[in-house]
C-alpha cells in the first residue's frame, strides 16, 4: 500500500512538472551557404504553447526581408495525447558575400519572452563560386538584373526580371510591378509568352526567361531601393506517386520522366540598390528637370495677319529621355495679342531602353493693333547626359505683320487669298429641283419571282434556328463545346507553329500542345495532367487501334527527346509540323 501510493504521489509531480513545461523555441535556416542575391528562409519553431510566436526582427547588414512573416501550425496525435508546433518564417536575400550571423531574436508567447539562438549563413559571390565549384541548389530562383547602378537624376536605366530554371515552368503571373519610392516607372512590352532561353550559370545549364522589362526614371538623389518583385509561378514538382512506365526506353526512365505534378509557388527576385546622383550645380534659371536630348522648333501658320484675326503659334519638342515628366515652354508675348488655352498633342513610345518622340501645343493667337510684331525665341534647357552639361535649344526669333482691317490685302506665306476663296465658291453646286412624274406598273401576284423571295427566307430562317440550337447546346455542355472545338483550335496552333523560325524554343512545346490538346478535348480529358503512358492508356480505353497508339506514343517520345535533348532526333521544324499534320488527320478519324 505505501509503494502504491508513493507511485501515484510520483506520477502526480510528473503530470504537474509536464503541465508547466516551458515552451521549446528553435530558429533554424533552411541553407548554411547561399550565393549573392540568393534567397533562404529563416524560421522560428514553438512547441509546447498555444501561442503563436511574436518576433521583432532586427535590421541586419547585407540581408533584406523579401516576404513574412508567414505563419503556420500543426497538430499531432500520438497514444491519445495531442501536440503541437507552430512557426513563423521570414524569406531573405543575400546583399553581399561574406558570414553573415542573424543574431538571438526575442521571441514573444504571450506575457513570456525567449531566445532564439544565433545562426550564421555563409553567403558566396558568383564568381568565387564558380572558382570553387560551388552549385546553387535552387532548381527555380529569380533575378532582377539592373542596366546600370549609378545614374543622375532623370537618367533612365531598366530593370530586367530573369527566370532561372530547371524544371517546366506553365504560367506565371505578376500581381503588381514592384515598390520603387524616389522613381518613375513604366513596363516595356514585350510578347506574352517569354521565350526560353537555355544558359550556362556556375556550371549547371538552366533554362532563362524574361518575365518583366521595367522603365525606371529616378526623381530624387540618394541611395533608393527597388523592392523585389513577386510572382506566381506554376511549376513542375516531383510527385510521391510513383507511376507505371510502358516504355523501356532509357531516356524516359531518367528521374526527369518521373512522376511529376504541378504546384504553384512563390517566387521573390532580390532588391535592386541604385545610387542616384544630383544634376550638377549651377543650373540654368530656365532649366525645368529634362535629361536627355532635345530639339525644339516654334512657328507661326501665317507670317502676315489683318488685325483681330487669328493666327496659330506652334511649339514643337522632340527627342528623347524623360519625355512623361517633361513641360513644353511657354511663349512671351508683347502686348497688343491674345492668346488662348492651347490644344495639345503628343507621340510618345519607348525606343532603346528611353521614351523617345514627340510633344506639341498650338496656341490661338489674336493681334488687335497693327505694325511689326517680334515673339521672343522659345527656349528649352535640358541636361545632356553624354556631355554631362546643360544645353539651351532656341527657336529663333518669330516675326509677324500686322495690318490694319481697313488696308490692302497683305502676301501670306500659308492660308488661302481673297481671291482662292472666290475660286472655292464657284465650286459649290445646288440642288436642281424638276418636276417629277411617275408611271403605274402591273404586278402579278404568284410569279416564280414571288415564290423564290419566299423560299429563299424559309431556308435562311431554318439556318438560323438550327445554328442558333446548336449555339445553345455547346453553351450549355462545356465539354461538347470543347470536343467541337478540338480540330479548329489544333488547326490555330499548327499556323502558329509554321510561323516560327527553325531553332525557337515554342516550336516543339506548341506542337505537342496540339497533339495532347485535341486527344484530351476529344476524349475529355485533363491533357495538362498526362504524361506519355496515361495518353497511351487512355487511347486503348477508347478503343483506338493499337498501330495509332503506336504511333501517337512514338511521335510524343521523339517530341519530347528533341525538345529536352536538341540534336538526339534528327528530324527538321517543317518536318514535325508535316508529322502533327498527318497524325492529327489520322486520330481525327479514330476518336
Amino acid at each position: 500500500m505505501h509503494l502504491t501510493q508513493k507511485s501515484i504521489f510520483l506520477l502526480l509531480i510528473g503530470l504537474a512538472l509536464q503541465a508547466t513545461a516551458a515552451p521549446k523555441v528553435t530558429a533554424t535556416i533552411d541553407a548554411k551557404q547561399v550565393l549573392v542575391q540568393e534567397s533562404f528562409t529563416w524560421t522560428v519553431d514553438v512547441e509546447g504553447s498555444d501561442e503563436m510566436p511574436q518576433v521583432r526582427l532586427p535590421q541586419i547588414k547585407k540581408l533584406a526581408i523579401l516576404s513574412g512573416p508567414n505563419q503556420s501550425s500543426n497538430y499531432t496525435y500520438v497514444n491519445g495525447k495531442m501536440s503541437s508546433k507552430k512557426s513563423l518564417s521570414y524569406t531573405f536575400v543575400a546583399l553581399e558575400p561574406g558570414l553573415i550571423a542573424i543574431p538571438a531574436v526575442e521571441v514573444r508567447l504571450g506575457n513570456k519572452r525567449h531566445l532564439t539562438n544565433t545562426l550564421r549563413v555563409t553567403v558566396i559571390a558568383p564568381r568565387d563560386a564558380a572558382k570553387s565549384g560551388t552549385k546553387t541548389s535552387q532548381s527555380v530562383f529569380l533575378r532582377a538584373i539592373p542596366s546600370k547602378t549609378s545614374v543622375f537624376v532623370g537618367e533612365p536605366l531598366t530593370v530586367k526580371y530573369k527566370l532561372f530554371t530547371k524544371v517546366g515552368v506553365y504560367n506565371y503571373s505578376v500581381d503588381k510591378l514592384p515598390d520603387a519610392v524616389g522613381f518613375w516607372a513604366e513596363e516595356m512590352s514585350q510578347s506574352k509568352q517569354p521565350r526560353l532561353v537555355s544558359e550556362v550559370i556556375n556550371g549547371e545549364r538552366y533554362n532563362t526567361a524574361t518575365l518583366k522589362t521595367v522603365l525606371y526614371y529616378p526623381t530624387r538623389s540618394g541611395e533608393l531601393v527597388i523592392d523585389a518583385l513577386r510572382t506566381d509561378l506554376e511549376i513542375e514538382v516531383k510527385s510521391k506517386q510513383r507511376t507505371t512506365r510502358r516504355f523501356n526506353d532509357p531516356f524516359f526512365n531518367d528521374p526527369f520522366f518521373s512522376g511529376k505534378r504541378r504546384a504553384n509557388k512563390n517566387f521573390y527576385s532580390n532588391p535592386v540598390n541604385i545610387t542616384v546622383k544630383s544634376l550638377p550645380e549651377p543650373r540654368p534659371a530656365n532649366f525645368s528637370g529634362a535629361v536627355g536630348k532635345f530639339q525644339i522648333r516654334a512657328g507661326l501658320d501665317t507670317n502676315a495677319v489683318f488685325a483681330n484675326d487669328a493666327v496659330g503659334l506652334s511649339i514643337t519638342l522632340t527627342g528623347s529621355g524623360n519625355f512623361k515628366a517633361v513641360q513644353l515652354p511657354e511663349p512671351l508675348l508683347p502686348e497688343g495679342i491674345d492668346i488662348f488655352k492651347p490644344e495639345r498633342a503628343e507621340s510618345i513610345s519607348i525606343k532603346n531602353k528611353q521614351h523617345t518622340g514627340r510633344k506639341q501645343a498650338t496656341y490661338l493667337l489674336v493681334p488687335r493693333t497693327s505694325g511689326k510684331v517680334q515673339i521672343d525665341p522659345i527656349e528649352f534647357t535640358y541636361f545632356d547626359l553624354s556631355s554631362q552639361r546643360y544645353i539651351t535649344r532656341s527657336s529663333g526669333d518669330i516675326n509677324l505683320t500686322v495690318y490694319d482691317a481697313d488696308g490692302n490685302q497683305p502676301v501670306v506665306t500659308s492660308g488661302y487669298s481673297r481671291e482662292e476663296v472666290e475660286l472655292m465658291q464657284d465650286d459649290i453646286r445646288y440642288i436642281k429641283a424638276a418636276d417629277s412624274q411617275f408611271s403605274k406598273t402591273e404586278i402579278t401576284a404568284f410569279t416564280l419571282q414571288f415564290w423564290l423571295v419566299h423560299i429563299i427566307g424559309i431556308v435562311v430562317l431554318v439556318a438560323v434556328f438550327a445554328w442558333e440550337y446548336r449555339s445553345q447546346q455547346l453553351e450549355g455542355n462545356a465539354d461538347l463545346r470543347r470536343r467541337s472545338n478540338a480540330l479548329t483550335k489544333a488547326r490555330k496552333q499548327l499556323k502558329q507553329a509554321e510561323k516560327l523560325s527553325e531553332d525557337s524554343e515554342e516550336l516543339r512545346a506548341l506542337l505537342n500542345q496540339c497533339i495532347t490538346g485535341f486527344i484530351g478535348a476529344r476524349l475529355n480529358a485533363a491533357e495538362n495532367t498526362l504524361d506519355i503512358p496515361e495518353f497511351v492508356t487512355i487511347l486503348t480505353e477508347h478503343k483506338v487501334e493499337q498501330e495509332v497508339v503506336t504511333e501517337t506514343a512514338q511521335f510524343l517520345e521523339g517530341l519530347a527527346m528533341d525538345r529536352f535533348a536538341p540534336g538526339a532526333v534528327k528530324r527538321t521544324a517543317q518536318e514535325w509540323i508535316s508529322a502533327t499534320q498527318q497524325l492529327l488527320q489520322t486520330l481525327r478519324r479514330s476518336i
